[in-house]
């Protein structure tokens, strides 16, 4: 049964009119619906679309008489279609429902949230409809911005953060907070002091946050390994209206920079040091060819005041070096040419030239660009000076070597020509029938002869290789002959002395080879030996022992050296004495014993080894004797090869007496030679005195013999011997050069020009008349 009340209260009827009880009229929610601009539609499911209003039709495109059955079904995204049934079914019965749905319109498919209300007695579906799809591209977009920002911040290699007016973090990156072991949730929230005691600048912020000028700072912030210098850049955050809303701020960790930074100014400042306390003058030129730099240097090498350095140090060049120097840098700047050497002279401030040899390089930064050059100039007057001082010394020295060499021809020759004589003639009187009394006094010039002829040729040797015109060739030379020679040669000496002489070569490999000169080798030998002969003890002891041993120095190896030791059983020297032992003329006292020497020997024989590559030592022991050792260098052994046969002589020209001519300035010379040749028999001997009369009687009488002196009155005799082998006549005639010049390069130069032999004076009687019986084909009487 119905409450009587609740049912009047609801069924009895109001007076007046809708509007007059303020309620719209069905005219009114009309019209609301079409001004609205959300989509409004009644649409049945079964039928289509029963009405929408303008926004609906405005989006869809559809006209008044469109509406009327219309399927908003079709304009559904096809994903989205499933989800609208399933959403009819559950609101069959009534109930409302909102969901978002994807509909085509004229501009395309839009994103709508629907409101959606079923009537239960009709089955009419009511739905109110918003445009989103603008609104979910700006919640996109913003999405898109926070996760590009996040990622940046997430990526960034510098600290980022953010605070809020009261000095709190509201925004932290790794990077930030990493360094001290932290993560930005440890900051977010919490001021400076909070996160690092000690360190906040809370001033500093707030007056970048009140005056909203961004402030840059270095700052030292302790980190676990060290101090590090940071840079930080506080900026204030503005919202829409301008308004400060904070500070945000980057850390960068400028430690490195710092370093380096100090690192270079450390390199200029020493750099700069460099250049300035350089005695060179160092110019830098920018790329334009401008000066701006200059040394201080070019000061005092110049005599120039600071001022006028840089504005004169190019207009001071002498003007026949401008040309070159402009052409050197033109290339040097066309980058044709990798550095510029260049000698040029400059005008002092007093007027004087000044040389200098500059050196310029170019500059080149990282892409390849000139950018400038660097000249290093060094003021090298005084070392021209001084090499034309010493071009001029060096020619005074040769000249002085060559009228020295001249002057050790001439003494060889001046000393010899009258030994000649003496002994020449004391060996012709040594072969007659002479009384015991003359052979006697024969026998004492010919030794005093001899001595001093040794003598001549030692002091002469000496003076040679102090002088550099000694030569030598040296060459493999087989040692056991060498030192069986020497031995054989000093034993007739050993034996008068009552001296036994011991040879012992049991260590010395079966063809050994040392780099000697044989005769030189020889010489020295025999000198050592001939000394251990001399300063023996009656019936002493000589002996010569031969080993192979290592060289000295590090890394040579076994038997890279042979050693000849020559040991007497003499006084001995005492150690005291041993350095004087090579010095020339000093005898240590022997000179008082009586017993016969130059004191030139032992100084003659150490150059000479020397000059061999060797060295020639000392060891002795008063009262015991002494032991001198030659150590040489070894060689390998030579390969043997067959010797080429000496040609025949020519017989003499005719069938009598063979002719002679002598070709001899010294009168004295002449009657020897003739004398000599006296002994044997069939010789007719022709004397000429100058070379031009030599030359006339050898083309007139065709000797089968020349005996020619070299230093003749008128020309040379080697001019003579050249002008023999030119003239058809004589050129097969044999030449013995016969002089007192006894250089071996001379001997050398002379073979080598077809003489057929080179003899010294003075002559050996034997020996010449051997050389004669050769050449001539003929035998001593």
């Amino acid at each position: 049964m119905t409450d009587p009340l609740s049912d009047a209260a609801t069924d009895a009827p109001v007076a007046g009119t809708p509007a007059e009880r303020g309620e719209l009229t069905d005219e009114d929610a009309a019209a609301l619906a079409e001004l609205s601009e959300e989509l409004l539609v009644v649409y049945d499911p079964a039928s289509g679309l029963r009405w929408s209003n303008r926004a609906h039709r405005r989006a869809f495109d559809l006209g008044d008489e469109e509406v009327a059955g219309f399927d908003l079904v079709e304009l559904l995204h096809p994903d989205d279609r499933a989800r609208y049934r399933d959403l009819v079914r559950q609101l069959c019965d009534g109930g409302r429902a909102s969901v978002a749905a994807r509909l085509r319109t004229a501009a395309g498919y839009r994103q709508l949230r629907f409101h959606v209300e079923v009537d239960p007695d009709s089955g009419l579906l009511c739905a109110a409809a918003g445009d989103r799809s603008d609104w979910l591209s700006a919640q996109q977009a913003l999405w898109t911005t926070r996760q590009v920002l996040q990622a940046i911040l997430d990526h960034a290699t510098v600290g980022i953060f953010a605070k809020d007016l009261d000095g709190r973090y509201v925004l932290a990156n790794q990077c930030f907070t990493g360094a001290r072991g932290l993560t930005p949730a440890d900051v977010v929230g919490k001021t400076a002091e909070e996160v690092f005691p000690g360190e906040g600048d809370v001033e500093r912020d707030r007056r970048v946050m009140r005056t909203g000028v961004a402030h840059i700072t270095d700052e030292q912030v302790p980190l676990a390994d060290g101090i590090h210098t940071v840079l930080v850049i506080r900026f204030p955050l503005r919202d829409a209206t301008g308004a400060v809303i904070g500070l945000g701020g980057v850390v960068s960790d400028i430690t490195d920079r710092v370093h380096m930074e100090h690192g270079l100014r450390e390199q200029e400042r020493l750099l700069d040091t460099l250049v300035q306390a350089s005695p060179d003058i160092v110019t830098m030129i920018d790329a334009d060819g401008r000066i701006t730099e200059v040394s201080q240097a070019a000061q005092a090498i110049l005599g120039l005041p600071p001022d006028l350095v840089h504005d004169e140090l190019v207009l001071r060049l002498h003007p026949d070096d401008l040309p070159k120097a402009q052409q050197a840098f033109a290339a040097l700047y066309a980058q044709q040419v990798p550095a510029v050497e260049l000698r040029h002279r400059a005008r002092h401030g007093d007027g004087h030239w000044v040389t200098f040899d500059s050196r310029a390089r170019p500059i080149i930064s990282d892409d390849g660009r000139m950018e400038g050059v660097v000249v290093v100039s060094r003021d090298v007057t005084a070392d021209l000076a001084f090499e034309a001082e010493l071009r001029a010394a060096v020619s005074r020295a040769e000249q002085a070597n060559r009228a020295k060499s001249e002057f050790l021809s001439r003494m060889s020759h001046e000393l010899r020509v009258p030994l000649n004589s003496v002994l020449g003639f004391a060996q012709l009187l040594q072969m007659e029938k002479l009384g015991p009394t003359q052979h006697e006094a024969v026998d004492h010039i010919l030794q005093a002869g001899r001595h001093l002829l040794d003598l001549i040729d030692e002091v002469l040797d000496i003076t040679r290789i102090e002088t550099g015109h000694l030569d030598l060739v040296l060459e493999p030379v087989e040692v056991a002959p060498v030192v069986r020679d020497a031995v054989a040669l000093t034993t007739p000496l050993a034996e008068r002395h009552g001296l036994q002489v011991d040879v012992d070569l049991d260590d010395l490999a079966p063809g050994t080879h040392v780099v000697a000169n044989r005769q030189r080798l020889l010489q020295v030998l025999l000198n050592l030996l001939s000394n251990g002969v001399k300063y023996n003890r009656p019936s002493g002891s000589l002996s010569v022992r031969v080993a192979m041993g290592p060289a000295a120095g590090p890394g040579a190896g076994p038997g890279d050296r042979v050693r000849i030791a020559v040991a007497d059983t003499g006084r001995g020297i005492a150690e005291d004495d041993l350095p004087r032992l090579f010095e020339p003329f000093d005898r240590l006292g022997a000179e008082r014993s009586g017993v016969e020497g130059t004191g030139v020997g032992l100084t003659l024989s150490k150059h000479l080894v020397e000059r061999m590559h060797g060295r020639l030592e000392v060891r002795s022991v008063p009262g015991e004797g002494s032991t001198f050792t030659v150590e040489l260098p070894r060689a390998p052994t030579p390969v043997a090869g067959g010797s080429l046969p000496r040609p025949p002589r020519p017989a003499p020209a005719s069938g009598g007496a063979a002719r002679v001519l002598h070709i001899e300035d010294n009168p004295a010379n002449v009657q020897l030679v003739a004398q000599i040749l006296q002994r044997r028999g069939g010789v007719r001997l022709q004397a000429a005195s100058s070379g031009a009369d030599g030359l006339a009687a050898a083309t007139a009488a065709r000797p089968d013999l020349v005996l020619l002196d070299l230093h003749l009155p008128d020309i040379s005799g080697e001019e003579v011997l050249a002008q023999l082998h030119r003239q058809p006549a004589t050129a097969a005639v044999p030449v013995v050069v016969v002089t007192a010049d006894a250089t071996p390069a001379q001997r050398r130069h002379l073979l080598q020009h077809g003489a057929a032999a080179y003899v010294t004076k003075p002559i050996d009687v034997r020996e010449l008349l051997a050389l004669v019986d050769q050449v001539l084909g003929t035998r001593v009487r």
